[in-house]
């Protein structure tokens, strides 16, 4: 891949899933290919959350990554690239990155990210990274989500081209995709710096529902969390790749 490469978008009008696209699809589509749906019908987050999303709203699209190390690589490139994507768009608003895998504004989501292994003789052929980002919906619209929940819209009074939105991202990972190529270490510190919680008091609950509460030390080169929290009295540490993260707010 070289830097004048264009990316490869293709635009459904509807579809259940663009991740269930890509991983249908995987073998025909280019490397990078990004899939987005102006709709999708059974559209879905971590942990088997659903994702709804107004047709034309926002930007609900899957990159397919062939030449990832795993999918902690493929969310990086992701996170980077939608953290460069925004900046653009808004410039100075300090988004940041929820690990594992969200984009928050101040105490609310704006997009999450969704990666799944593609599967070929047993073994991890690509990912596919699904990414929601709510551009245009309306404050009312996202009350009715459960969660606090921020679009591009409601941060800038102003109203995006989600066909631009789309080709910005897809050009912005296409920068990182390079790099990646280039230098996998060069990437991972801008990764980092982009994980605000780093440093902060936080609360993990993991896939077994067991919850700790401590400081987020820090990532190791493998994207994983590093807590350290007290048991009885006694200083632990724990290494977490995947669970759920509720913020401390007066931290923030």
């Amino acid at each position: 891949m070289t830097a004048e490469t264009d990316p490869f978008i293709l635009t459904l009008e509807q579809t259940d899933s663009t991740n269930t696209y890509v991983r249908e699809h995987f073998d025909e589509l280019p490397d990078l290919a990004l899939v987005r749906a102006k709709f999708q019908t059974a559209g879905r987050g971590r942990l088997g959350r659903k994702w709804l999303s107004p047709p034309g709203v926002n930007f609900c699209g899957t990159f397919c990554f062939k030449n990832v190390a795993d999918g902690f690589h493929a969310g990086m490139l992701c996170g980077i690239a939608l953290m460069r994507t925004v900046a653009e768009l808004l410039p100075g608003v300090p988004f940041y990155l929820k690990w594992p895998n969200d984009l928050y504004f101040e105490k609310s989501k704006a997009a999450g990210l969704l990666g799944e292994g593609i599967l070929r003789q047993g073994k991890i052929a690509g990912i596919a990274m699904g990414i929601g980002l709510n551009v245009n919906t309306t404050q009312e619209e996202l009350a009715g989500t459960g969660q606090s929940a921020v679009s591009l819209r409601m941060i800038a009074n102003q109203e995006f081209n989600v066909d631009f939105v789309a080709k910005l991202l897809a050009k912005q990972l296409n920068v990182c995709y390079i790099m990646y190529s280039d230098s996998v270490p060069e990437l991972f510190p801008e990764w980092r710096s982009c994980n605000k919680l780093i440093g902060k008091t936080i609360a993990v609950t993991d896939a077994c529902g067991a919850r700790f509460e401590g400081f987020f030390r820090d990532v190791t080169p493998q994207g994983e969390m590093i807590l350290e929290y007290e048991e009885q009295g006694v200083p632990l540490q724990k290494i977490f790749n995947c669970c759920d993260v509720s913020v401390d707010k007066s931290s923030l």
